[in-house]
């Protein structure tokens, strides 16, 4: 077999060559063609022109065809179907599971595992099991992809399981490891900093005081004598593995006899959460190149600080930002005294500011960079790793002293540009580690990253597996994107599905740990789903976002007069390519002339566009500025209502804590509700019975005032006499009364005239109204 995946095999495929390497490009492009074809609500919008569909139609048919020619091969009996995508989906997805399944055999069968019978009969004759599965020894696998190259393997033990400090991944504040101090002028000290609210965001950096008084010696300042030396070749040069404490202290001594030391580190992230440095790479001009297993020496890397925090050393890095980090954390290793080549590269504005360019241009190496995502924990390390790590630090003290006389002629020479790379570099020097903190927004960079539009459901869905996934992957000391990767993840918050099948499908292949928790996924995706719908929050207009992706479009058009970036370089040093500039520069387009519909004005506070139709305005404020504004007026609101939601949907993963306290409160304020009601019937009645008790009273008041009138305008009589003689006489002398005659009027009463005359008034203003 003629590939690189394995040369020594022999040739049964003549264009294998061309499918594994030449088939990751093709199909790199093929996605993001279709990434380019309209989706969602632009898409039905497409579907309406007649043009659009039968090219649509054409493409779906040839991939299906093309899909059926695949799927023959490994499963006969299965067609896609056309305009059967729910079908063709299951049908794919059993495919890629036979094809996987049948690749893992493969590979069992070839380093070993599935041998079975006679793995067995070759341990009882030998009397010693040697075979490779009960060694452990890690199975390496290399292939290539494009231009860079994978290297993997498998049994690899978990180093940090033998690690004698333990590895702290909880929310707490990280506290440095460092427990002395060399080369200090400051005693050793570790004072918390605070922030304006009170609370403690760090540690202060120990070497503080030492950094800020630091001064590079006059040496790495002054012009050199002489022009260095050109390096050795790797194989001519000394080469010192180091993973034993004492061959450390014999580098420590070496170290303290030189003053400028190369230095590079290579880190790995992918089954820790915080991440592992696995080795330290040192190259100096007297003792050639060193590599440290920072695995196997852990607990005694912190010596380093001897050579790393003396003034008088130059430490040489090339991009030190993450490696002063990354020595902090695992190690307690501070640096004093070191110059970047980055930042060099950057101060005399180089064309490329690569370690790769650096080594092509000054040394005049190709480096080869295809190992960058290997797996540095291999133990023992492959020739290449080896190969490759060295080369990150051989050449760099040369090209240090290269930079800097560059920079020194640059600044005519004066020291200036040279001093402001030793000052950039000390900035990288007192950056502080700190652990990674997760707040409520953290999930908000993967989903604008993603360029999505979920709704409440699939964001709070977003949101509820962003923080599970942070939670198990600090307790079991994984990345994130070990235990569930980010597109599974957005996947899983945008289908939302319904079924435990709909998860394998959305995770596929699906990963060790969502296989072991699938239940629990899919329950959190239910819960998410029974919530209402609501408005969502803090989404782009499809108006506006329109605009916005055609301005973007536009401005790939209105390119400026002297903007030759999408251009080949031309350089005075390459005056062979001037004949071509001229054939180049006839295919440029000429740019119709813009016509401004707005002038464009400056007050010193607000820069606006002001209208030849309204040129009274102040300014003109546009659509998605207005936008702006008004949402962060909203946002307060919405944001309420929000987090309310979400401490309902933290109930169900944590408990059911905060729903029996609302239901409680809401029980609690029911009752006081009922009675507040009670009391206001209650006294109510008490009111009514009062009136109704009044009124009783005042129209026996009235009745008693006129019986007493009616008396007292009665006239005065006899008094009646008890005898009843008396009584008889009179009766015979009373004569028989005439009605006639009688006026009646007198014994009307006084009030009941008032009473009457003024109501006749009323009456009478009323119909004069």
């Amino acid at each position: 077999m003629n590939s690189a995946l394995n040369p020594e095999a022999p040739e049964f495929y003549p264009h294998l060559t061309s499918v594994t390497q030449d088939g990751y490009s093709t199909i790199n492009k093929t996605i993001r063609s279709s990434n380019q074809m309209p989706s969602g609500a632009s898409y039905e919008i497409f579907k309406t022109f007649t043009d659009f569909n039968i090219v649509t139609s054409h493409i779906s048919k040839n991939v299906i065809l093309q899909s059926n020619q695949i799927i023959i091969t490994e499963l006969p009996a299965v067609k896609l179907k056309y305009n059967d995508n729910e079908h063709n989906t299951d049908k794919i997805i059993d495919a890629d599971d036979s094809m996987l399944d049948r690749v893992n055999i493969n590979i069992d069968r070839v380093s070993g595992v599935n041998k079975g019978d006679e793995k067995v009969l070759d341990g009882l004759r030998s009397g010693i099991n040697v075979s490779a599965w009960n060694k452990q020894k890690p199975i390496i696998a290399k292939f290539q992809v494009g231009s860079a190259t994978f290297i993997g393997a498998k049994n690899i033990l978990r180093p940090q399981l033998s690690f004698k400090d333990t590895i702290d991944n909880s929310d707490s504040l990280w506290v440095p490891k460092i427990s002395d101090k060399p080369n200090n002028i400051k005693p050793l000290t570790l004072n918390i900093l605070y922030n304006a609210e009170g609370e403690a965001i760090g540690y202060e950096h120990p070497y503080q005081l030492e950094l800020d008084m630091y001064r590079p010696a006059s040496e790495f300042i002054d012009p050199d004598p002489a022009p260095p030396a050109y390096p050795l070749p790797l194989d001519s040069t000394q080469y010192t593995y180091i993973n034993t404490e004492a061959q450390l202290d014999e580098l420590l001594r070496h170290l303290n006899g030189v003053n400028e030391l190369a230095v590079d580190l290579e880190h790995h992230s992918y089954r820790t959460y915080q991440g592992l440095t696995c080795l330290v790479q040192i190259s100096t001009n007297q003792g050639g190149d060193f590599i440290i297993d920072a695995l196997a020496v852990r607990e005694h890397m912190h010596k380093l600080n001897l050579a790393f925090t003396d003034p008088r050393k130059i430490k040489v890095f090339h991009g030190a930002e993450s490696d002063v980090l990354w020595l902090q954390r695992d190690f307690g290793v501070y640096i004093v005294g070191l110059f970047d080549t980055h930042q060099a590269a950057k101060a005399l504005k180089a064309n490329g500011l690569s370690l790769k360019y650096l080594l092509m241009k000054y040394c005049g190496v190709n480096a080869d960079k295809k190992y960058q995502l290997a797996d540095w924990r291999i133990r023992p390390l492959p020739e290449e790793l080896v190969e490759y790590a060295r080369l990150d630090t051989h050449y760099l003290l040369y090209i240090w002293r290269e930079m800097k006389s560059e920079l020194l002629a640059a600044g005519a020479g004066q020291p200036q540009l040279l001093l402001s790379v030793f000052e950039q570099s000390r900035q990288i020097c007192l950056s502080m580690y700190n652990k990674e903190v997760l707040n409520d927004n953290s999930h908000m960079k993967l989903y604008i990253k993603s360029k999505k539009s979920f709704n409440t459901q699939q964001m709070l869905a977003l949101k509820m597996l962003y923080k599970w996934r942070d939670a198990q992957a600090r307790a079991l000391d994984e990345s994130t994107s070990y235990l569930l990767p980010n597109h599974m993840l957005l996947s899983l918050a945008e289908t939302l599905p319904r079924e435990v099948q709909g998860v394998n499908s959305c995770c596929c292949p699906m990963p060790p740990f969502v296989k072991q928790n699938l239940m629990t996924i899919h329950r959190m995706l239910l819960s998410c789903r029974e919530l209402p719908l609501e408005p969502q929050l803090f989404q782009m207009p499809s108006s506006i976002r329109t605009m916005v992706n055609m301005h973007q479009t536009l401005n790939l058009y209105a390119m400026n007069t002297h903007d030759v970036s999408h251009l080949p370089e031309f350089r005075e040093e390459d005056s062979s390519k001037f004949e071509f500039a001229s054939m180049f520069a006839d295919e440029v387009t000429q740019l119709p002339k813009q016509i401004h519909a707005f002038a464009h004005t400056y007050n010193g506070a607000y820069y606006g566009i002001v209208s030849e139709l309204n040129a009274e305005a102040k300014h003109f404020v546009p659509p998605y500025d207005r936008y702006r504004k008004y949402r962060t007026l909203a946002q307060l609101e919405e944001i309420k209502d929000f987090k309310e939601k979400e401490a309902k949907i933290a109930a169900i993963g944590k408990g059911d804590d905060l729903i029996k306290t609302e239901v409680l409160l809401k029980v609690q304020h029911a009752k006081t509700q009922v009675e507040n009601e009670e009391k206001s019937v209650v006294e109510s009645e008490e009111i009514e019975t009062r009136e109704l008790v009044k009124k009783s009273e005042k129209r026996k008041r009235k009745i008693s005032d006129k019986i007493d009138r009616k008396d007292t305008l009665m006239p005065v009589t006899n008094k009646v006499d008890s005898n009843p003689k008396n009584i008889s006489e009179t009766n015979k002398n009373l004569k028989p009364f005439v009605y006639k005659n009688v006026d009646y009027k007198k014994f009307y009463d006084d009030t009941e005239k008032t009473r009457n005359h003024k109501q006749l008034k009323t009456k009478y203003k009323k119909c004069r109204k």
